[in-house]
Order: C-alpha cells, then structure tokens, then sequence
C-alpha cells in the first residue's frame, strides 16, 4: 500500500485540512472503489491506522481509503464553530477527486464508515448523497442524534458532551434536517433510494442502547439494515475485530494484492 499524508485548503474551514489516504500497491487499471472512513470524537485522522490494520485489509483487496480529520465537528456546520459539513460533503470529495484521479466516481463503488462520532457522519453522508455512496457502516455510531441531544437515548446516563451542543445546538435545531439520519433514511426508502446501511455495538457499549434504538427506527423504517452485536465496549479492542467482517459485508472481494 502507498501511505499519503496531505493536507488542502478549505475555504470552509478557512484553514487547511489533514487527510491521510491509503493507496492500493498495485497499478490502477481501472479506479479503486473507495472508502470514506472518519474517526471519532477526541481523535483524528491517524486513528484508524493507528488501531486497526485498515491499510492491509484495504490493500489486500484493491480499496482506496480516505481518512480526514473532523476534530469534534460531528460533520456539522457547527452552532457555535466552523463549518465541517461543508467540508465533508464538498470541498474534501471533490479535493480527492481532483488530486487522485484514480479514485473511482461510481456510487457502487463508493462507501463511507466510521467510529462512534465517525459512524454518525458516514450515515449523514450518504444519507445525504444517495446517488454518490451505496452503503454507510457505524462502529459503536452515534445513530440517534435526536435522542442524545433530547436525552432520551437511554445510554446511561451519561451526559451530553458539551461537543454536541457546540456542533448541534439542540434535538429542535436537527429536526427534519439534513443532519436528522434516521429522517433522512425514511424519506429515502420510500423513494426506493436508501443506502445499505451495517451497524456493530458492543453489549458494554456506553451507547448500547441508543443504538439498539436507532436500529429499532432504521428497520421500521425499512431500510436494508445489518445489526452486529459483539462482546465489548466502546472501543477498537471490538470494532478491529470486525473491520474485514464490514469489508465483506460492502462485497469487497479479497486476494486483488
């Protein structure tokens, strides 16, 4: 695998932004499939490297890998910080694109996946842009934005971190928007249109049970849902354990390197 560590301008953020991309080590043919992978709230972007061997698994089996930074943003034009959606969603896809033309365009091709806070943002994104990504995956994902930020997730209690109400104000503020996934998903499946979307959590989870909730609301909404429940808590020591599982699920055949 080539290892790139880059950085672009965004006029969103109005600094410039760190990327980490993981490159198959053989000639691209034809474009790599691609997946947009985010970390979680408190890390950045070297976390899956780090913590889980995602670069050999991805090169094994021809998959790019984009790792941005997010800092706490939660994928949001943050209520009271810089504008990280806008950034996700637009500026960073088409900076990949225009710097590694070997990245392929197809939205069956295209997945997003993510850890805790990075869970809730590779829905958002491909709840959002339906026709550019085929399938989200959520590693311990904050999939209930509603009820963590009403209060109602049952996680615990916990408490709200105050990054949530930096990056998203309150449940009101979410509704029936673009950040509101689970609304997102409903709209979409009646529209013949939803992702394919893979959810694990572990049974010590602090999050256990906002995200057997979100599963609960993603199923009766009708979306082509996968659950995975493991024996573990919040925590990579877990989710590594089940990344090639994710990789199978997104039909990634191995053996390409």
């Amino acid at each position: 695998m080539a290892l790139l560590e880059m950085d672009f301008r965004s006029g969103a953020l109005g600094f410039h932004e760190e990327v980490i991309v993981s490159l198959p080590d053989r000639p691209a043919e034809k474009p790599y499939p691609v997946l947009w992978l985010f970390h979680g709230a408190n890390q950045d972007c070297t976390e899956w490297l780090r913590l889980t061997s995602i670069d050999r698994y991805a090169n094994n089996r021809g998959l790019a890998v984009i790792m941005p930074a997010m800092s706490n943003g939660h994928g949001q034009n943050m209520v009271n910080g810089t504008n990280y959606w806008d950034m996700v969603n637009s500026e960073l896809p088409a900076a990949m694109h225009y710097m590694l033309p070997c990245l392929s365009k197809d939205r069956n091709e295209n997945y997003t996946g993510g850890a805790s806070m990075g869970g809730y943002v590779a829905y958002k994104l491909a709840l959002n842009n339906p026709d550019k990504y085929c399938a989200a995956g959520a590693f311990g994902g904050a999939l209930d934005i509603i009820s963590i930020l009403s209060g109602t997730a049952n996680d615990g209690n916990t408490g709200l971190s105050p990054t949530f109400a930096h990056a998203f104000g309150s449940a009101e503020h979410i509704r029936e928007t673009d950040g509101d996934i689970i609304w997102l998903a409903s709209n979409l499946v009646r529209e013949g249109k939803c992702p394919r979307l893979w959810s694990l959590v572990g049974n010590k989870d602090f999050g256990y049970q906002q995200v057997c909730g979100a599963i609960e609301k993603f199923k009766a909404a009708g979306c082509d849902m996968t659950d995975l429940y493991g024996e573990g808590g919040h925590s990579f020591d877990l989710w590594d354990k089940y990344v090639e599982t994710f990789l199978d699920w997104l039909d990634i055949p191995k053996g390409v390197n």
